[in-house]
């Protein structure tokens, strides 16, 4: 399904917020950051000190990302003639499969640019994070 948008404004890739929290990357370990605790409410760019970074698509071990357990993308991100696409997010622990519990859908966009936007939402798993790679993307 591609969604299209009436003006700028609309589009979530002009209206996002900035989330620059590099622990989000999964080369970082340490603390156990909760995102159940945030209010999430609209999109998001990610960023890693500065730099555009996405989400990781491939499973990312527990305990990494500052967090228990990790959230990644299951799926590709998408072109950006694929306008808003719904992805699925899985969560991954120490014990079983790499997609351990499944959270809420998110929508992801591809912008131009060479980034993404995310439609992050409460993920309802006690001490969970949205996990991002720990590289740049490729261009598209």
């Amino acid at each position: 399904m591609t969604v299209a948008f009436q003006s700028f404004s609309s589009d979530p890739c002009y209206n996002y917020e900035s989330l620059v929290r590099p622990w989000r990357a999964n080369n970082e370990s340490g603390d156990y950051i909760c995102d159940e605790s945030f209010s999430w409410n609209g999109w998001y760019r990610l960023f890693y000190y500065g730099m555009n970074i996405q989400m990781s698509e491939t499973c990312v071990s527990s305990y990494s990302c500052n967090t228990e357990y990790t959230l990644w993308l299951n799926g590709p991100h998408p072109q950006i003639e694929d306008g808003v696409v719904i992805r699925e997010v899985c969560g991954n622990y120490y014990w079983g499969d790499c997609c351990n519990f499944k959270t809420k859908p998110i929508r992801v966009k591809a912008c131009p640019g060479n980034y993404y936007v995310y439609e992050l939402v409460n993920p309802q798993i006690w001490c969970s994070g949205y996990c991002t790679g720990n590289v740049l993307f490729p261009t598209f």
